[in-house]
């Protein structure tokens, strides 16, 4: 009985200081093990774990544990193999971080030059082999542009997004996928896509079990819709006919700086699927939400601006969604994107502060917060529900000034 109190003292005494190291040694009793083994079932590593995670140009890299205090690495000693690579997207799912792009040279240089790596922490990352497409056997792999973690077809999975393996009407794009973000192979089944530079890629979302895809640039405004289990597999004009959305402007992607050129998905915390982009007929931003049986309505929300398309989105739990843009603008909607309230600068924008864009945004439900992320290594944090620009905390990493590109956290 004595021991059995004693042991439970012991249990109290690491739990209400929050052990964080667990001691599993071959030579304790079988008490003691099973006692270090729950323990670390219930007080693991994660607490202090790194919730958001940014990449960047030049194989750059930016990690915190809640927002507000960051670190920065830079090279192949954080992306192994990455020498004078670019990172152009991050996710999280299954456990893991995933991070794509180039091992050298920028989104133009092709041939085997697919920069893909996986890390459970954020901190030590290791380079994954990309697969070779067995219908384009002499292209090799091909840089990545996006990825995406969610479900398709009813099977959780990664799907990442690469250039087109010839410049030709009707080619392929490098498409690969991986349910655990170890193993991946080439959807080598994937639709055409429309005619335009083999450089250009197409932006991923994934909503309702279904991929959709924007195209950067081709022949003419288009998806490339998918989802296996629906016999959903199409390259398709957009937008559809009789929406107000109208034609929606595009220009041929820089590779660097990183610039995305076309309109682009999002999804909300309220799982409602949005379209932002700009107007062809007057240069106006405009977004438009997807009806529940999976039509898009004939009118469209404006408010962002002339020339000022989002790149970064992001939903709170107060129910609020938010873009980011193009010299520094920002905008937030109160009503599921029926209006939006938008701001010409969120920081200063050029002049002494270095950057113009903001590039990607990411929410953390764990700590209630949002980040957003741009050029010149530039980062805005704020709690939930912002309604004006100095609600925000404005960063920066000392030493380092490179291009963020994309944020992800680990609790969306």
């Amino acid at each position: 009985m004595k021991r059995i109190v004693l042991l439970l003292s012991i249990f109290q005494i690491l739990y209400c200081n929050q052990a964080k190291e667990v001691n599993i040694d071959a030579s304790q009793s079988l008490v003691g093990l099973g006692l270090d083994l729950t323990l670390s079932n219930q007080l693991g590593p994660t607490d202090n774990a790194n919730e958001f995670v940014a990449v960047g140009v030049a194989c750059s890299l930016w990690t915190s544990k809640d927002g507000i205090a960051w670190t920065a690495s830079v090279g192949s000693s954080t992306f192994p193999d990455c020498s004078g690579g670019s990172l152009y997207s991050v996710t999280y799912g299954n456990g893991l971080f995933v991070a794509v792009g180039t091992t050298t040279g920028d989104f133009t240089s092709r041939t085997n030059n697919c920069g893909l790596w996986t890390s459970p922490d954020a901190v030590t990352w290791t380079r994954v082999a990309c697969p070779n497409s067995a219908t384009y056997p002499t292209q090799g792999n091909l840089p990545l542009r996006t990825i995406s973690y969610g479900s398709v077809g009813g099977v959780n999975k990664f799907i990442a997004t690469g250039s087109k393996f010839a410049y030709s009407s009707g080619e392929t794009l490098y498409m690969i996928q991986s349910s655990n973000g170890v193993t991946w192979t080439v959807i080598e089944d994937i639709a055409d896509v429309d005619y335009g530079s083999y450089d250009a890629s197409c932006l991923i979302s994934i909503y309702n079990n279904t991929v959709y895809c924007s195209m950067e640039v081709g022949s003419y405004t288009a998806i490339l819709r998918y989802n296996p289990a629906a016999t959903i597999n199409a390259l398709e004009s957009f937008p559809p006919s009789g929406s107000s959305i109208g034609s929606i402007v595009w220009n041929p992607p820089t590779a660097s700086p990183y610039e995305m050129t076309t309109f682009q998905f999002f999804k909300s915390r309220s799982n409602d699927f949005y379209l932002v982009g700009t107007r062809g007929g007057d240069s106006v931003s405009v977004s438009s939400k997807m009806n529940a049986n999976g039509t898009w309505p004939i009118s469209v929300a404006t408010g962002f601006g002339t020339n000022a398309r989002p790149n970064g989105f992001a939903s709170d739990s107060s129910g609020n969604i938010y873009t980011f843009g193009p010299n520094c603008k920002w905008a937030y909607s109160s009503n599921q994107g029926t209006s939006w309230t938008s701001f010409s600068t969120l920081d200063t924008c050029g002049g002494s502060s270095g950057y113009n864009d903001w590039m990607s945004a990411a929410y953390s439900s764990k700590l209630n917060r949002i980040v957003a992320v741009g050029d010149s290594g530039s980062i805005g944090t704020v709690g939930i529900a912002p309604t004006q620009s100095t609600d925000w905390t404005y960063l920066q990493v000392a030493g380092v000034n490179l291009e963020m590109t994309s944020v992800t956290s680990r609790n969306k």
